[in-house]
């Protein structure tokens, strides 16, 4: 029988987990603010971390299309909710993929708050809008439309993280429902120092909108 190999990737991953509820355990343990705790900081980071990771993979791997960030873009939103919610102590429910009605085919929004079990607000995530550059405005009027017949008093917000492939929110909503983060730039792009002069709307726009809820 062979020895066992010590997989350095495998350990990297069985990690993970518990660095991201350490990370919130230290960040919650500084009873900061939304005024003097940099959200946009933290998530821009760990956007930057994550793109250029899978763009190292991709290359050694010599695979044609890196990991597809969405995912990741949800979880860290979210949780910059969920630091925001205990921070400020708003007493909400931050949820994801959780269905907004009892039934079969129920609106499953990327994230939603709740207030015990009234729905306040769903958020939509998107990586960018490149794909639908020329009908978001319909699109997302569709999604409140649906979301109003199920929630009446339900907001919709819309957070976007990079204006690239498109031309951004060019609407009285920009910065009120809709949010997009990274003026025409890719997190890859970004320097480990984080120059925050290339942030077109700070996570933070929307974390105050959450709070008026």
């Amino acid at each position: 029988m062979s020895n066992p190999i010590f997989d350095e990737y495998a350990s990297a991953l069985d990690s993970l987990p518990n660095a991201l509820e350490v990370s919130f355990t230290r960040m919650k343990e500084t009873s900061l603010t939304c005024e003097t705790f940099d959200y946009s900081k933290v998530l821009l980071t760990r956007l930057r971390a994550f793109y250029c990771a899978q763009s190292r993979i991709k290359d050694f791997l010599g695979k044609r299309v890196a990991q597809a960030g969405a995912d990741f873009f949800v979880e860290n939103v979210l949780f910059s909710l969920q630091l925001f919610n205990a921070i400020e102590n708003l007493n909400l429910q931050i949820s994801s993929e959780r269905a907004i009605q009892p039934k079969r085919k129920a609106i499953r929004p990327d994230v939603s708050v709740w207030r015990e079990d009234r729905l306040l607000a769903v958020i939509e995530c998107k990586t960018q809008l490149g794909w639908m550059r020329n009908n978001w405005e319909s699109h997302f009027a569709e999604r409140e439309r649906k979301l109003k017949e199920a929630s009446p008093e339900a907001k919709l917000f819309v957070l976007v993280m990079t204006s690239c492939n498109w031309s951004g929110f060019d609407n009285s909503k920009a910065n009120q429902n809709f949010f997009c983060i990274l003026k025409d730039i890719w997190p890859t792009q970004i320097s480990k120092a984080i120059d925050l002069s290339l942030v077109e709307s700070p996570i933070e726009n929307l974390l105050k909108q959450v709070e008026k809820l």
